[in-house]
């Protein structure tokens, strides 16, 4: 057949893009439906399992740029960061955005603030929003499918930093906890097989309310570093609590790269 020119420009490792070429667009769709899926049809029990804020919380607000008169959330979900942000008095005007109408409807009722449904993983998706001290993005990253879809929200996050900002995130650290690596189930439920999906990517049984199937990926410190230098960011600060193990959250802190000064 043809040589189909190859979209990673010139031959292997040079100017190649790495990160765009695992995942098929039809498998990410794929995936994203059924998390959407999980969260409108699990909202109400998803929501109730998540009311009270984090312990991680509390260890991210020295990371806070005082004075903060505006924070975004990506992926805020039911509004519990922003909840736990006013209750502290430590930010002025709150905007937030999440896939899930569901989720945001429960997050105007938990926070004040300016609320919008975005898809987190169309290119301009924090489009209008302006610039920001801070930015958070709690437990997101693991529910984009595709490493390319990561690298891109998170330079896009970038752009809408101020100077010296600072991204707080945090990704689940499932694998690790024994009670969590139960609930894997092998990928053919969907009608998938491993070889459709990046490595680390998994599907998950929620048994809240009901049996419902989501995907997740395993994001471990590893491969955090590379996200945020791949999207030009520095790590600041990192540790782990969270969940009855009280180590199943990957904090991150992040912030911009300075460009080199040229010589």
């Amino acid at each position: 057949g043809d040589q189909v020119p190859s979209p990673y420009g010139g031959g292997l490792g040079r100017g190649r893009n790495l990160w765009l070429n695992k995942m098929k667009e039809e498998i990410v769709q794929r995936l994203l439906e059924l998390n959407q899926e999980f969260y409108d049809a699990q909202a109400d029990s998803f929501s109730g399992s998540r009311v009270s804020a984090q312990p991680g919380f509390a260890r991210l607000l020295p990371h806070l740029p005082q004075p903060c008169p505006r924070f975004l959330d990506v992926g805020c979900g039911n509004g519990r960061f922003a909840e736990f942000l006013q209750a502290q008095d430590r930010i002025g005007d709150f905007i937030g955005v999440d896939f899930s109408e569901e989720l945001l409807a429960d997050a105007a009722k938990n926070a004040v603030g300016t609320f919008y449904q975005r898809n987190l993983l169309q290119p301009g998706c924090l489009d209008g929003l302006g610039r920001f001290p801070a930015i958070s993005c709690l437990a997101v990253m693991h529910h984009l499918p595709g490493k390319a879809n990561r690298v891109r929200l998170l330079q896009e996050i970038r752009e809408h930093l101020g100077e010296n900002g600072r991204l707080l995130i945090s990704n689940w650290q499932f694998m690790d906890s024994p009670r969590q690596r139960r609930k894997v189930q092998d990928w053919a439920e969907i009608g998938l097989a491993a070889d459709n999906v990046e490595p680390h990517d998994y599907l998950l049984a929620w048994r809240r309310g009901g049996f419902a199937l989501r995907y997740a990926c395993h994001i471990d410190a590893v491969e955090t570093a590379e996200l945020a230098a791949a999207a030009g960011f520095s790590i600041v600060d990192q540790f782990r609590s969270d969940g009855k193990e009280g180590d199943l959250s990957l904090y991150t802190v992040l912030t911009p790269t300075l460009p080199m000064l040229q010589s």
